[in-house]
């Protein structure tokens, strides 16, 4: 997997690190490989970096996506959406996330008819 960085801005404000970056592969990468990857070339945290989304064209072996590189894990959490973050954990961080959040909806059970 090579990861070129197109565009690299630095977002005072946010502080973040708001990147695109071009990624060449024969099949589309998972998240957890992008960030370890970019984490290695940023010189950060795998933590700290989000992946709002990678857009893969058909036919191409290309990917394009954007990301976010975040100075400090309190920022990420101010400013990240939950659901980037959870897409982008390991899987058993994601199941001790699902175990740990209460559940949307809550548990209902069939009616059952009686017959007469």
């Amino acid at each position: 997997m090579e990861i070129q960085i197109i565009k690299d801005k630095t977002n005072p404000l946010l502080k973040r690190r708001e990147i695109t970056v071009k990624i060449q592969n024969k099949t589309t990468p998972s998240r957890i490989e992008v960030k370890n990857k970019l984490a290695a070339i940023a010189n950060s945290k795998p933590e700290l970096i989000v992946i709002e989304h990678l857009d893969a064209k058909f036919g191409k072996q290309e990917v394009i996506g954007a990301v976010n590189i975040y100075e400090s894990e309190e920022r990420l959490k101010q400013l990240a959406h939950s659901h980037l973050v959870i897409r982008g954990a390991p899987k058993a961080a994601e199941e001790k996330a699902a175990e740990s959040a209460p559940e949307a909806k809550p548990k209902v059970e069939p009616k059952t008819e009686e017959k007469k």
